[in-house]
C-alpha cells in the first residue's frame, strides 16, 4: 500500500507527497511535458524532446531502498520529482530534483529532498552527491539551503555537491 502525506507550503498550497509507482509511467511524461525546455537541460544536462517509454520505465520503476523517488502531486498530476540512486554497500547516493516550472522557487523541491534525506538514513545512506550544470544556480542554491556546509567543488564544467544527510534532515 502506498504511503501517502500530505506537504504544505508558506503560500498555503498543498500536495500530496509519496513514492513514485510504476504506474506513474503517464504522469510523469504529463509533467515532462509541461516542463520549459531550460527545465529539461538543467535535470538531463542534454536537450530531451520527449522522453522514451524507457527511460519513463526505468524512473518510475524503484526499489525503495538503494533506488528511491519521491512525488508532490497537485490533485492527479506529479508537479515535482526528487530521487536519489545509490548502490547496495554504499553509503552514498546521487540525486536528481525536478520541479515543474510553475511550483519553482516557491520551497516544494527542498521539502521534497528534506523528506527524501529522512527515507535514504532510513536506507543507511549518509550523503547525498549532486551534479549540476555551471548555470544552474537553483540547484545550487538548493544545496546550500539544504546544508550551508556541504562541499560544492568545481568539476569538468560543472558542480559537483556532497551533502551529508545528517545535517540535511
Amino acid at each position: 500500500m502506498t504511503r501517502t502525506s500530505t506537504l504544505t507550503l508558506a503560500d498555503g498550497s498543498v500536495f500530496a507527497v509519496r513514492p513514485i509507482e510504476a504506474g506513474d509511467v503517464e504522469r510523469l511524461r504529463r509533467m515532462f511535458d509541461r516542463l520549459s525546455p531550460t527545465t529539461v537541460y538543467r535535470r538531463f544536462f542534454s536537450p530531451v524532446v520527449r522522453p522514451s517509454n524507457r527511460m519513463l520505465l526505468w524512473l518510475t520503476n524503484v526499489d525503495h531502498d538503494c533506488r528511491e523517488a519521491l512525488v508532490a502531486l497537485r490533485g492527479d498530476e506529479i508537479v515535482a520529482v526528487a530521487r536519489y540512486d545509490g548502490r547496495a554497500g554504499s553509503t552514498e547516493a546521487e540525486i536528481a530534483v525536478t520541479v515543474e516550472d510553475a511550483w519553482q522557487h516557491r520551497g516544494l523541491g527542498l521539502r521534497l529532498v528534506r523528506r527524501l534525506a529522512a527515507a535514504a538514513l532510513d536506507h543507511g545512506f549518509e550523503a547525498f552527491i549532486a551534479n549540476m550544470l555551471a548555470e544552474n544556480r537553483p540547484a545550487l542554491g538548493l544545496v546550500r539551503k539544504l546544508s550551508p556546509d556541504a562541499s560544492v567543488k568545481w568539476d569538468d564544467g560543472g558542480y559537483l555537491a556532497t551533502v551529508s544527510l545528517s545535517r540535511a534532515s
